[in-house]
């Protein structure tokens, strides 16, 4: 039977290993592989299309993308450990969210903790295994600040979109394509607030804009915001201004 590459295969959980290459070595895969590829540098250097992983980088690319890679230039070796994994739900979401819109990403100073990730993930004992440490190994990799920003960016229109109706952080995080750990990492990073506190801050924002700039009874206000008992509204909504909604609204449009 003719060899098949196992990285073409598509794999439920992972596959991983290490190696280290030298000159004369290059992997070229025109349409890439079904999985996602992982490749953390330990030694000498790679390259992956232009773009030199010199010790301690960490590259991870999508599936189908075209990779062509081989060891770096004036190096004479290429430690790496690899993985192909299939990642899903929240960990595929975690994934595109570090790579953004480009076909992959390359972190050039990754954390330590990754190689050692990466170590558990190529000797693991099983699969299941295998695939804990390649997730822990992802988890080390903070998102980019821009891409960051974008999370929170739809986070606020799933709040604004939702905002009548009973829903949780878990909502919330599927919606952008994370785990509900993940989301309340990256938030407490980009605005210092919680999921729970983002969208109780977007409420009373709402509320506030509602009172000032609409004749809208307060009981009509507390169920856009979705709370339904005005009482409790009122006292949420004073907790975050420091008076009721009808004084709010007074002060807001100059009425007695």
């Amino acid at each position: 039977m003719p060899h098949v590459d196992p990285a073409l295969r598509r794999e439920t959980i992972v596959i991983a290993g290490y190696g280290e290459e030298t000159l004369g070595y290059r992997i070229r895969r025109e349409e890439g592989t079904p999985n996602w590829l992982v490749l953390y540098t330990m030694g000498g250097a790679g390259r992956f299309e232009r773009n030199q992983c010199p010790k301690g980088s960490f590259l991870i690319v999508r599936p189908q993308v075209l990779q062509d890679y081989s060891i770096g230039a004036g190096a004479a070796h290429w430690e790496q450990l690899w993985v192909h994994v299939a990642f899903t739900g929240a960990f595929e979401g975690y994934a595109d969210a570090l790579v953004g819109h480009a076909p992959y990403r390359l972190f050039l100073d990754a954390p330590v903790e990754c190689e050692r990730w990466l170590h558990r993930c190529v000797h693991a004992s099983s699969k299941l295994h295998a695939l804990h440490a390649i997730q822990g190994a992802l988890l080390e990799i903070e998102i980019p600040r821009s891409d960051a920003a974008g999370i929170h960016a739809d986070c606020l229109e799933f709040i604004r979109i939702h905002m009548s109706e009973d829903f949780g952080v878990a909502e919330m995080a599927r919606a952008v394509g994370l785990s509900a750990s993940r989301l309340t990492a990256v938030l407490r990073a980009q605005s210092s607030l919680s999921p729970r506190e983002l969208v109780e801050t977007e409420r009373m924002k709402v509320a506030s804009e509602l009172l000032a700039m609409t004749n809208l009874p307060i009981q009509n206000i507390a169920a856009r915001i979705g709370l339904q008992s005005p009482f409790y509204f009122s006292l949420r909504f004073k907790k975050a201004f420091g008076v009721s909604p009808s004084e709010y609204r007074k002060l807001a449009t100059g009425g007695a």
